[in-house]
């Protein structure tokens, strides 16, 4: 079975006529009918029908038919695809970011990036961090958006900038009446505990918590912000986090206030070692570093450190 027979065939079942299906291969009529005889003879079984003149396909030629489109919409495919390669386009951009990343930052920088790409897919993962690492090193994905990655095999980075960690609790919550929280204030409260299979990200608020860690309440565990600050929208828990989703969840009742000692954490944006960097990828980065100086809580890192 060769192509040329197949796309003769085709074009007979779309056209109607061997010499409709002759001008669109550009050959003559009697090539396209030895193209159609060759299949048949090849197939075992007759693809038409000819009465009056004309080809009337067979219930055998019907069937054949729709593995045959399936097979040329693939092919139709790898030409848009191929189309885009050539003008150095990405067919998709995905991306992975934590969910407070991706509700916050990530819209941000979507919005400037896309007056750039305007017909680019965008395809956005929320995963924890362990997750993000998994996708990069699988390349999964063109670039992952949260806290910065250690050094890690198969991992590119470049930093964002670091962000200062807020105590968060419902409105009506007896420490909401303080305007500065420390680890001390914390006990004997119901305090979220973040939970990840990389509990190294979290090492630097464990140690913070290190000396009242025996007199907190800990029972409720999370894996994304949002999921921590709807705990303490209910009134279930506080807890000290990042401040992206809090704007998110004030309209629920939840209140930040700064916490003692101060708890900076790196933000960054890191890629597959093995994908080559394209136009969409590089103004995607740019897009991301932009929207990051534009939010108070990065530019919140500089002030502290002015004073």
């Amino acid at each position: 079975m060769k192509f040329r027979q197949i796309e003769a065939f085709r074009f007979i079942m779309l056209r109607g006529t061997t010499a409709a299906a002759a001008a669109e291969m550009h050959i003559s009529q009697p090539a396209v009918s030895r193209l159609l005889a060759d299949l048949e003879d090849h197939l075992g079984f007759r693809l038409f029908e000819r009465k009056k003149g004309r080809l009337l396909p067979t219930l055998e030629a019907t069937d054949f038919f729709r593995s045959v489109e399936e097979s040329f919409l693939g092919l139709e495919k790898l030409e848009v695809v191929a189309g885009k390669i050539r003008a150095k386009a990405p067919t998709e951009l995905k991306i992975a970011s934590t969910s407070a990343i991706a509700t916050t930052l990530l819209p941000m920088a979507l919005k400037e990036h896309l007056k750039y790409y305007p017909d680019e897919r965008i395809t956005i993962h929320t995963d924890s961090m362990s997750e993000l690492v998994a996708k990069l090193q699988s390349n999964q994905v063109d670039a992952a958006v949260g806290l910065e990655l250690p050094s890690l095999t198969g991992i590119d980075r470049r930093s964002i900038g670091k962000v200062r960690f807020v105590f968060a609790a419902r409105y009506d919550h007896p420490l909401a009446k303080k305007k500065v929280i420390c680890a001390e204030d914390l006990i004997g409260e119901s305090v979220l505990k973040v939970v990840d299979s990389s509990p190294v990200y979290w090492s630097e608020l464990g140690g913070v918590l290190s000396s009242v860690k025996d007199k907190l309440n800990q029972t409720i565990m999370i894996d994304t912000s949002h999921t921590g600050y709807s705990m303490i929208a209910a009134g279930l828990a506080v807890a000290v986090v990042e401040p992206f989703a809090a704007n998110v969840w004030k309209a629920n009742g939840v209140i930040t206030r700064p916490f003692e000692p101060a708890i900076y954490y790196p933000y960054g944006i890191s890629y597959p070692t093995n994908t080559r960097p394209h136009a969409s990828l590089s103004r995607f980065t740019e897009s991301i570093l932009h929207a990051a100086k534009e939010m108070p809580e990065f530019g919140l890192v500089e002030s502290e450190t002015k004073k």
